[in-house]
């Protein structure tokens, strides 16, 4: 019933005119014309119209079921109706689309899942640390302060990677301070700076830069994390080369062969590996947010040699 009144509907204006007709053979009868005659012409139109709607609708549901089939395949033979059109085009267009989003979407959650896994048996370091602290006598309040601050990193580590992956992220630019940012994420970690016996030598620079505070602030504290998880005992130095804010420290380098991937998400080479300490997502997080912020960063390291990362800032300096 429902395609009848779709057809129905679709044939309106045939119908219309048909009635139109109709009337105008029975008006006829009023200017002499045999009624006989015009009753015999009127049921063998209505005859033709009857058998031609019953034939346009058999073709209407036809193409009705092709195009539903289509539908569900776009990849069958185009029906008859849509065949060569910019209608087609569009559709097939769109579905490609919208397959390379559900894959994307789906590399994504498999990606994600592959982080919350990692980052899940991550965590239990510290926070096994701090109940072994907690549960001595007496408690070693700084061991606490500092394991307390591990289990921070980790969560902000987190939610800004699922910031990030939102289409919702937003970024605030405005004039800041290059040197405050820097001091700010030196200070941030100065605890474990000393935990580590690194010391930090920041250079001041005397520079302002239009940026996303929070954002460029994430990116000094994920490789200030890095330098200081891979250091002991050594120096982190920060300073300007020309247009450049180096980042450099003296902890145990980076293998050739893994330089050229250690901006990939989820991959933590051979460092992370050994160590077990990397999730392989903090360059990541860097790479993206940089991207994000008109910076563009370098990685240049030699084994038991140290590391040095690189920030372009020649498009945000003012």
């Amino acid at each position: 019933m429902k395609e009848i009144s779709k057809f129905l509907r679709f044939k309106s204006h045939i119908l219309i005119m048909f009635l139109i007709y109709i009337l105008a053979l029975f008006a006829s009868t009023w200017f002499g014309l045999d009624k006989n005659y015009v009753l015999y012409i009127i049921l063998f139109s209505i005859l033709v119209f009857t058998a031609s709607m019953a034939i346009s609708f058999f073709k209407f549901k036809k193409a009705i079921q092709e195009l539903n089939d289509w539908s569900r395949d776009i990849y069958l033979k185009k029906p008859d109706l849509i065949k060569d059109t910019k209608f087609a085009e569009k559709i097939v267009s769109l579905n490609e689309e919208n397959k390379e989003m559900a894959n994307a979407f789906e590399l994504k959650m498999k990606e994600f899942k592959e982080y919350i896994t990692l980052w899940t048996h991550q965590i239990k370091t510290p926070l096994f640390s701090l109940d072994l602290i907690l549960n001595d006598h007496p408690v070693d309040s700084h061991g606490a302060k500092n394991e307390v601050f591990e289990i921070e990193q980790y969560i902000d580590s987190l939610l800004s990677y699922m910031r990030l992956e939102s289409l919702s992220t937003d970024f605030v630019f405005e004039k800041a301070n290059l040197d405050q940012l820097v001091s700010s994420s030196i200070k941030k970690y100065a605890k474990v700076f000393i935990k580590k016996k690194n010391k930090a030598d920041f250079t001041p620079t005397n520079l302002m830069i239009t940026t996303d505070k929070k954002w460029f602030g994430l990116i000094l504290d994920q490789i200030l994390s890095n330098s200081n998880k891979y250091t002991e005992n050594g120096s982190i130095s920060i300073y300007m080369s020309g247009k450049n804010l180096i980042i450099e420290d003296t902890g145990i380098g980076i293998r050739s062969e893994d330089l050229p991937r250690v901006f990939d998400k989820s991959y933590t080479g051979y460092n992370g590996r050994i160590y077990k300490k990397s999730t392989g997502i903090g360059l990541n997080l860097v790479k993206t947010a940089a991207t994000n912020l008109s910076i563009d960063v370098g990685i240049e390291s030699e084994v038991d040699m140290g590391t040095k990362v690189i920030l372009n800032l020649s498009r945000v300096l003012n």
